[in-house]
């Protein structure tokens, strides 16, 4: 469950189905058709104390737990996706210099965040995509410092920013140390000297400001490089190790108002005699919805987790968060768009297409930071870290322990570029065995074969990770998908083995479906646990319970703004 301070921002935006208050699908719909930039949305999230939240505490600001900003960025979503990526934009642009700045350079970016300026960052080009060592944007280095040329593309806010995290190539490098990070205050810069470039038109997210900047032998001091020259894709890689898992939460969101919108629909809508509601596969639909949120949910919240308390292991969990969650969130919103019908379609009516705007949106969160197959790739190259025989799996306990929301100050250690091993998927075999006593003591057969079932697959998984795959290749892609699966499931057991009382309230059929939902996608569950699970999900409607979640965490909160 959320905790004090997401709670609180959740009462002050108030509920996404009133059309009143600071944040409500109305003008969500109504800046989306209009593509217009939400300001006066994101003045009332400023004014709630949200820009304190991108800012680390040491500077000024509130940000301790990377848990925490993860949740207020699910409840942002629920309401707007796009209002959630231009508001969490400081933390994602500045997060170099959070983690490699200087003490200036710290400052200044935090100052300007409080004062509620942008920050942009300019890593992609439009000829290169992710392809970030391709990049043709230079630095050429001066007695001075860098004279910067070239142009980046796809940049959030870079019209409206002061601050530019730029990435550059410097001509006189070669390789993986030939890219350079620059702290650009545009303000600063002759206004000859760049060119900012026509907003972009989107599919979704269609409110975001999002453009390109040209420089023309711009010249920057040599202090605004942001950590060691040469040193920027390695400072980039660990950024993103962040950003990655904190986008996830935007997914999850999305899910929860679509999933609302649509229970809303189907509680009231008669059909052939009797209400959509009754009809099993309308039930079948809502419980596998209901299920692949608390899923995704537990997997994102270990994740961001693991950022604070094992980040040696963010090479994995953060590609395992960044790919599963929007994955599981995208399939899950087509499905709810079917059993919606042609309500999902029509821009008037139930919740004037806020459906329609959610699904868009959601879109871009596996886009976002990274593509499915380049995080795939890039979790197919960290599967031999499974090869580690000595790695404990209680190294890991901690990650699943019913403990308030974890903090350290950012930039207080660094994130490795590769992991050494995965103590999560490391404690497989234990979790294996004690499902399976569990299940014999219940004669649980369901619980019985997802055990199984996990075993069976984390035995293909290890035997694959020891083989020399190309990452890119289909088969990287393929070995990729399954660990992230694997992980996935593992997390889901563990947590559902380290409640008290032996389960959060969370009977075993649900957790084998769950467990099976991740390994066998597709596969459908059987009618009774489908009904109970829709049982559940209307329960939690009627009483107003938002976020959904099957698997409840103690979040000790904290003050609010």
């Amino acid at each position: 469950m959320p905790g004090d301070r997401a709670r609180r921002l959740a009462d002050f935006l108030g509920d996404p189905l009133r059309p009143d208050g600071p944040l409500t699908y109305g003008r969500a719909v109504a800046d989306d058709r209009r593509e217009r930039f939400p300001g006066a949305s994101l003045d009332a999230l400023h004014d709630w104390g949200y820009s304190a939240h991108q800012v680390p505490e040491a500077l000024g600001g509130r940000l301790a737990s990377l848990e925490e900003l993860f949740e207020l960025g699910r409840v942002v979503a629920g309401r707007d996706p796009a209002v959630a990526v231009i508001a969490n934009s400081p933390v994602a642009s500045a997060m170099p210099v959070w983690l490699a700045g200087t003490p200036a350079q710290r400052k200044e970016v935090a100052r300007s965040v409080l004062n509620s300026e942008r920050v942009a960052l300019g890593l992609t080009e439009r000829d290169h995509g992710a392809d970030l060592l391709s990049g043709e944007v230079t630095g050429h280095r001066t007695e001075a410092g860098y004279t910067v040329n070239g142009t980046k593309w796809l940049i959030n806010n870079i019209r409206l920013a002061r601050f530019l995290c730029l990435l550059v190539r410097e001509p006189d490098r070669q390789g993986l140390r030939s890219l350079t990070l620059l702290l650009i205050d545009l303000h600063e810069l002759p206004s000859d000297s760049y060119e900012l470039l026509p907003k972009i038109s989107t599919h979704g997210i269609r409110g975001a400001d999002i453009a390109g900047i040209r420089f023309r032998d711009a010249r920057v001091p040599a202090s605004a490089c942001v950590g060691r020259p040469g040193r920027g894709l390695e400072l980039i890689a660990q950024a993103l190790f962040v950003t990655r898992t904190l986008v996830p939460g935007l997914s999850l969101g999305a899910l929860d108002t679509s999933l609302r919108c649509t229970v809303d629909f189907l509680r009231e809508r008669r059909l052939y005699g009797g209400l959509a509601i009754d009809i099993p596969f309308v039930q079948d639909e809502l419980a596998a919805a209901y299920l692949d949120l608390s899923v995704a949910e537990v997997v994102g919240r270990t994740c961001v987790r693991a950022l604070h308390l094992l980040p040696d292991l963010a090479p994995v969990s953060s590609a395992v968060a960044k790919y599963l969650v929007p994955h599981l969130v995208e399939s899950r919103m087509r499905a709810l768009s079917t059993v919606l019908g042609a309500r999902y379609f029509l821009r008037e009516g139930h919740w004037a297409g806020i459906f329609e705007k959610m699904l868009r949106d959601v879109r871009l969160f596996s886009l976002f930071d990274g593509s499915e197959p380049v995080v795939l790739s890039a979790l197919a190259a960290q599967a031999s870290c499974l090869g580690e025989p000595d790695t404990d799996h209680h190294g890991a306990d901690r990650l699943f322990a019913p403990a308030g929301h974890p903090q350290h100050p950012l930039g207080a250690h660094t994130f490795p570029t590769v992991a050494d091993e995965d103590p999560v998927t490391a404690g497989l075999e234990p979790v294996c065995t004690e499902l399976t006593a569990r299940a014999a003591a219940e004669e649980d057969t369901d619980l019985h074969r997802a055990a199984e079932l996990l075993r069976t697959l984390g035995g293909e998984l290890y035997a694959e990770a020891e083989r020399s795959i190309d990452p890119r290749a289909e088969a990287g892609q393929r070995l990729g998908d399954r660990y992230a699966r694997v992980f996935a499931a593992v997390c889901l057991a563990r947590t559902w083995l380290a409640a008290p009382d032996g389960g959060p309230g969370v009977p075993a059929p649900w957790l084998a479906a769950g467990l099976v939902s991740l390994l066998r996608p597709g596969t459908r569950m059987g009618r009774a646990t489908s009904r109970s699970l829709c049982a559940e999900l209307l329960r939690l409607h009627a009483d107003g319970t938002s976020p959904y979640t099957m698997f409840p965490t103690d979040s000790r909160g904290s003050e609010a703004p």
